[in-house]
């Protein structure tokens, strides 16, 4: 259950009608009885000794401003219309979003949050910032626990698959969505030519895919972790996805016409990402994908959405 009831300007009836429920003394002694435990219409009539018709209308206007819920319930032998305390935490904006300027919300999603994988066991492997994570090269080490510390992920073709949290509140419009990563291709230790196309899809709609020009290992990465060996993949290079009402973009060079509006990022509880190195490209390279303590870029994934 959700215990915040949010509004702001934009929802003058519905914040205007919790405002008048809230606005009677009694009403509030109400929400705090119900805060402990649920009552029935009598049973609040008599804590607060006034008649239980006085007490059912005090409810009712609760219950029309989303504070309170009820049901009828048997007891002793009929039926009572039992209270409950729907939203203790109501938080008003008493302003207005801007004429003509999006708001946004960004969050940083750890790259061992994955929800589904598909991994081949030649070139594969996790590490966390100091160790590995299971065992090199054994695709079932994409599955343990620990995973969720991973700072690095590697695998020769394969695919991860993200439930990444909406972050559009309800009732708004999505204008733009980003996604920026750290990537290389995965060669056998490094391989500054080897390149690798990478795939993302939203939603199962094709993204498009970002040409990796190689595995990268000349140099230590900024934030390579200590323990982590020269001769191996160090760092990637910064790629962000953008998807707006233009089309979609990778590093700000437009790749399709397919609008934010055909994702319909507004109607589903999460978003769906999946990064993919698939057989049957024309550069099946790879992916080496960074967390904020290895590589170049103090940064997992950062999913931006704009309203």
């Amino acid at each position: 259950m959700a215990y915040l009831l949010e509004l702001n300007a934009d929802e003058k009836e519905k914040l205007c009608l919790v405002a008048r429920a809230l606005s009677v003394p009694i009403r509030v002694d109400i929400t705090g009885l119900l805060f402990h435990k649920p009552y029935t219409i009598l049973e609040l009539a008599k804590e607060l000794q006034i008649p239980a018709s006085s007490a059912g209308v005090h409810v009712r206007i609760l219950e029309e401003a989303g504070i309170v819920s009820t049901k009828r319930q048997a007891m002793n032998g009929g039926n009572a219309k039992l209270c409950y305390l729907d939203k203790y935490l109501v938080h008003m904006i008493l302003r207005t979003s801007a004429p003509n300027m999006n708001e946004v919300s960004t969050i940083n999603i750890p790259i061992g949050s994955y929800t589904a994988c598909e991994v081949t066991e030649q070139w594969c492997g996790l590490i966390s910032e100091t160790g590995f994570i299971g065992v090199e090269d054994d695709a079932r080490s994409f599955y343990l626990p620990e995973k969720k510390d991973a700072q690095l992920i590697w695998m020769g073709k394969g695919f991860l698959e993200y439930k990444l949290p909406n972050l559009i509140p309800n009732h708004k419009h999505c204008k733009q969505l980003s996604i920026s990563m750290e990537l290389c291709s995965e060669a056998f230790g490094y391989d500054e030519n080897h390149k690798s196309d990478i795939y993302l899809s939203i939603n199962n709609i094709t993204c498009g895919f970002y040409r990796s020009n190689g595995d990268y290992g000349k140099r230590r990465g900024i934030y390579t972790p200590a323990f982590w060996q020269n001769g191996l993949t160090q760092y990637g290079k910064l790629v962000t996805w953008t998807i707006n009402e233009l089309g979609i973009f990778i590093n700000m060079n437009k790749v399709s016409d397919t609008s934010i509006s055909s994702f319909n990022i507004e109607k589903n509880t999460h978003i769906l990402m999946r990064l993919e190195s698939k057989e049957d490209s024309e550069y099946c390279g790879g992916i080496n994908l960074f967390g904020e303590k290895a590589g170049d870029y103090n940064q997992a994934i950062v999913l931006t959405l704009e309203h």
